[in-house]
């Protein structure tokens, strides 16, 4: 980890003399700010918040113990180093009072004995991180072991039979869950939003539960509540229900789910749907009600997100859907063709009311899309003489993962509109078929590492004269255009989420992170963290 610096000296040959000379990135140190006064100093602990604070007693504006005492309030952890001609034992005595880790008299000044200083200084700091490290570690199994007792209790409670439910009471105390005999709970079902995006963007899906546990046990502030994560997607509330005829819970409680939703919204960008069922004090009932939440894959389908709705059933038609398979293909393949972005918006928004009126079964519903991404795929890119190598695992799992109608009818949308600029690059650029099919692969491959050679041996030419010919048509070499396209990507990558830049060079198929960071410095002048700050 690299640890922030700031100086502050009013002496400006000792500025100089010290930023020149201490080796900072050797030390794993970052001078963030030399300044020559005591505001400016402040100023400059306020913007960068430093991990450590070498400064003069004796400077205008504000003097050195005053800027440690305000940088503190910014950073209890700051490690203060004090720099100064004045040997009076009152400075140093409040110098200890301040914690200063370090008092050196410039009368005596040895850079050796500075970089000895900030050195002892960085291992304090790396004992701290990794002593903070291990107890936010340690909370986190905590946290982990209680809801891996809690899971193990649900999936035994729905997975066998509820003969004896004073039995069932007595194994949820002796696993530290409070159920309370004879009260009625509300089972309520809650489920993340996109959770396959949420997954990618937490860093998997272990990190996602714990997230998503996290904000429902810290924003649903709900007295006696108890909480399961049944499934990584899935989490099980059973919330108190006593009977009080002057107070509306219903209402109350759903006030409690929106409340959730905003926080999520604000804090994660996450969204989170509740759908629950009746309050019982049977828990045979409940059991009933948790397994009728969990089937209700047509309600969740239909529903739009962020939704708080009772459950109900859903009457799903038996109509079948391919009946309009040929008649809405020939419509959307007219609306690639014609290169009608608002012709696409106009005829997906038809078939999602149709769709949603009908209600059709969710499988067939998803069946009857992936076979028209197909068609769409083969029949019509192929007879535009394009190569076509897509990935038809890739077209299944993203439909597969798509929770809600309004979701799969906007990946809908973006694939149609998609095809579209796709088209609409390849045909308007006046070049040879080869080198529109070679543009053509790489887009559809960004990930992958296809060198010259075999881009070559794909089409059927010399590589020596398909190079010529791509450098002619497009003004830059294959490897040129290559490195263009997935460092544009890189950039949409690291504008729009929050991956990692390892991640990121893995993504675009480089091996080597230094290479891809390198590159990137290359294209946009910066490097992928400080083109992050700039967002």
């Amino acid at each position: 980890m690299v640890y922030k610096v700031v100086l502050a000296d009013d002496h400006y040959p000792v500025l100089e003399y010290l930023s020149a000379s201490i080796p900072w990135d050797t030390l794993g140190l970052e001078l963030s700010a030399a300044c020559s006064d005591g505001k400016q100093a402040w100023e400059a602990c306020r913007l960068h918040q430093p991990d450590i604070l070498l400064t003069d007693i004796g400077m205008p504006a504000m003097d050195g113990l005053e800027l440690i005492r305000k940088a503190r309030e910014v950073n209890p952890q700051l490690q203060a180093i004090i720099l100064s001609c004045h040997g009076e034992f009152e400075y140093a005595q409040q110098a200890v009072k301040l914690n200063v880790a370090e008092y050196i008299l410039k009368e005596s000044l040895q850079i050796d004995q500075v970089i000895s200083v900030l050195t002892e200084a960085v291992s304090r700091l790396e004992v701290k991180m990794i002593s903070q490290n291990n107890y936010l570690q340690m909370q986190k199994l905590v946290t982990q072991n209680h809801s891996a007792i809690r899971t193990r209790f649900i999936r035994m409670f729905l997975e066998q039979p509820v003969w004896d439910e004073a039995e069932w009471f007595g194994q949820a105390a002796a696993m530290d869950i409070r159920l309370q005999e004879g009260l009625p709970y509300l089972p309520v079902l809650a489920i993340p939003e996109r959770s396959h995006e949420l997954e990618r963007r937490f860093g998997g899906i272990v990190n996602m539960q714990f997230v998503i546990d996290n904000v429902l046990q810290e924003f649903l502030e709900i007295e006696g509540i108890i909480q399961f994560a049944l499934t990584e997607r899935q989490f099980i509330l059973f919330i108190p229900f006593p009977r009080i005829l002057i107070r509306n819970l219903h209402e109350e409680f759903r006030d409690k789910f929106r409340h959730v939703q905003k926080m999520s919204k604000l804090h994660l960008r996450m969204g989170i749907s509740f759908f629950y069922s009746e309050a019982t004090s049977s828990l045979i009932d409940i059991k009933k009600q948790i397994q009728a939440l969990l089937d209700s894959q047509a309600l969740r389908f239909y529903t739009a997100e962020g939704a708080i709705m009772k459950l109900e059933p859903v009457q799903t038609t038996n109509e079948d859907l391919f009946v309009h398979y040929a008649e809405i293909l020939q419509q959307l393949r007219d609306c690639i063709q014609n290169e009608d972005c608002a012709r696409v918006t106009a005829a997906v928004t038809e078939i999602k009311k149709h769709i949603g009126d009908k209600k059709y079964p969710v499988e067939s519903v998803k069946s009857w899309l992936l076979k028209m991404v197909m068609e769409l795929e083969l029949k019509y890119i192929v007879m535009q003489n394009f190569v076509n190598n897509f990935n038809s695992e890739m077209h299944q799992r993203s439909i597969r993962e798509l929770e809600t109608l309004d979701q799969l009818m906007e990946w809908l949308e973006q694939f149609l509109k998609d095809k579209i600029l796709m088209l609409r690059s390849m045909w308007k650029q006046n070049v040879r078929k080869e080198v529109a099919e070679a543009k053509r692969y790489v887009m559809n491959h960004i990930g992958e590492k296809v060198g010259m050679d075999e881009m070559a041996r794909r089409l059927g030419l010399n590589p020596t004269h398909f190079s010529r010919l791509f450098k002619f048509e497009t003004g830059l070499t294959y490897i040129e255009f290559v490195t263009k396209l997935k460092m544009e990507r890189a950039q949409e990558l690291l504008n729009q989420t929050n991956i990692t830049i390892v991640d990121i060079a893995e993504q675009l198929g480089f091996d080597n992170v230094s290479y891809f960071i390198k590159l990137f410095r290359n294209f946009s002048g910066m490097t992928p963290v400080e083109y992050r700050k700039l967002i």
